[in-house]
């Protein structure tokens, strides 16, 4: 019965120290990750981007303050198409130059995997919240020929992209070149957003329809017939 209790006393204390040196871990990545931050176009305060990250040109990012971003991000403002991992082996091919920009509002936040690739311009207003996996791109791999990889041909429909204050943006979803999401719209889980989408909507699917749109009278959501 003691060495019961004995065993029960010392698997209490472990679970308690893996708990502490857990939170010491957590508090210390964070501080890495923040001492760590790329010098960005401007000079956010409070702005949290979580490790791993992967951040290209960060002098085309503008960011605001109190931003919190996820583990696995990827932020590019591309600046010239291919990079070495997209060359031609026989150095041929297309070379193209962008003028991009990538500018996020405050108090954003992402739950994680938050890829955004610029071309052109990616612009994300204050108090947007992102679940994970979200992919906002600006311009398409080219697929015009069929005798050439679609990795060695350009980048095609470079158009710039909105997303506007206060929208929730669900998981898995794909926001396509030329998009603008109105203001206090929802994008549903799993959602490709090919068109722009209004207002104080609620839009799903692939390709994201709008279902459901606030009526300021009654204060709620009503249903959007076909």
């Amino acid at each position: 019965m003691m060495l019961k209790i004995i065993n029960q006393l010392i698997e209490t204390m472990f679970k308690k120290i893996g708990i502490l040196i857990g939170c010491h871990s957590l508090k210390y990545q964070a501080i890495v990750a923040q001492k760590l931050m790329p010098r960005f176009a401007n000079n956010p305060q409070n702005t949290n981007i979580d490790l791993p990250r992967n951040i290209v040109n960060p002098d085309r990012m503008f960011l605001g303050n109190d931003i919190n971003i996820g583990p696995n991000s990827l932020l590019i403002a591309l600046t010239g198409y291919p990079g070495p991992t997209m060359q031609h082996p026989d150095k041929k091919g297309i070379k193209q130059t962008f003028d991009s920009k990538i500018s996020i509002g405050s108090r954003v936040t992402s739950t994680g995997q938050l890829q955004v690739a610029a071309m052109s311009e990616v612009i994300i207003e204050d108090d947007v919240m992102f679940a994970t996996n979200v992919n906002i791109t600006d311009g398409f791999h080219g697929y015009t020929r069929i005798d050439e990889p679609y990795k060695y041909q350009e980048i095609i429909n470079i158009k710039p992209i909105t997303i506007k204050q206060g929208c929730w943006i669900g998981q898995n979803v794909v926001i396509f070149p030329g998009v603008t999401i109105g203001e206090m719209t929802i994008i549903g889980a799993n959602s490709v957003v090919t068109k722009s989408i209004p207002s104080r909507c609620i839009a799903v699917g692939a390709p994201a329809k709008v279902i459901k749109k606030w009526d300021e009278d009654k204060e709620c959501w009503m249903g959007v017939s076909d």
